[in-house]
């Protein structure tokens, strides 16, 4: 398959350029910025620029955006506007200008915002909780999400969208910490938009996609205020690791990413999870 992947220099677009070229596919990466991944300099805010350039593709990867770091350097609103929705919906025009069958899009598990808040329990995050959108960034993405709807229902162009969990650079103790409840490996990202791209939709379908969790719904309660004791149960060898390493767990867990409708739809199973990184130090 001929497959253009946008945001071919971040972090989980490189990644998954590398592994759908493991899989045997043709990949063509596109950015702003230079990487060893990116093949051509396009700005997905140029429309003409866009179809012309995506003609005789089969799939589009879209994982470019402005995300919430972003924020913190003060762009304004338009910025998100221009670069997720405006790029977003050019991509998506192009698809059906070049016959473009298959678009896979990148969002966020941000995009939950306020329905990931509860004092009395953590949340257990599920495709079937409600969004919540608390700032640009989770609202470019929710318009994003329905533009992707809409064109698979209204131009068969199969779409599919991807929330994806934290991936950020951080120190070991606080990524582990991440792994136990919302984070991401980008390579397990890439794997799960790699059996995207490899799927045959015959509807318009979300996913979030995460490393997964020891965790169970009836431990929600106990996490929130005491998820030190959760763990010790979950996974008691974690305490004398963290223990060996000066490494403190949180005191508090207030979500559970789940990403079991990607793992029964599309087969995904997340190979760098919390036990996976903890085996490694054992």
């Amino acid at each position: 398959m001929r497959i253009l992947v946008t945001g071919s220099a971040g972090k989980l677009g490189s990644t998954t350029v590398q592994t759908l070229r493991q899989a045997g596919h043709d990949v063509t990466g596109i950015d702003l910025l230079e990487s060893n991944t990116t093949n051509h300099f396009l700005d997905v805010q140029q429309l003409d620029s866009v179809i012309e350039f995506t003609v005789g593709y089969d799939a589009i990867v879209h994982t470019a955006a402005l995300h919430g770091r972003h924020m913190d350097l003060d762009y304004i609103r338009q910025r998100f506007i221009d670069t997720n929705i405006t790029g977003t919906l050019n991509l998506l025009n192009a698809c059906v200008k070049n016959g473009i069958k298959r678009f896979l899009f990148t969002s966020t598990t941000s995009i939950y915002g306020n329905a990931m808040v509860d004092d009395e329990k953590a949340v257990w995050v599920t495709e079937e909780l409600t969004i919540q959108p608390r700032d640009i960034y989770d609202i470019t993405k929710q318009t994003c999400e329905e533009l992707c709807r809409d064109f698979f229902e209204k131009e068969q162009i199969m779409t599919s969208v991807y929330r994806v969990g934290r991936f950020l650079p951080e120190p070991e103790n606080l990524m582990l910490n991440h792994r136990l409840y919302r984070g991401l490996d980008e390579r397990d990202g890439a794997e799960a938009l790699r059996l995207g791209v490899e799927f045959n939709f015959t509807d318009f379908q979300i996913f979030n996609v995460s490393s997964g969790s020891p965790f169970e719904i009836d431990d929600l309660i106990e996490l929130k205020s005491n998820p030190l004791h959760v763990i010790a149960k979950r996974i008691p060898k974690a305490i004398e690791i963290y223990k060996q390493k000066g490494w403190s767990f949180p005191t508090s867990i207030d979500r559970v990413y789940r990403s079991d409708k990607a793992a029964h739809v599309l087969g995904y199973k997340p190979q760098f999870t919390f036990t996976f990184l903890l085996n490694q130090l054992s």
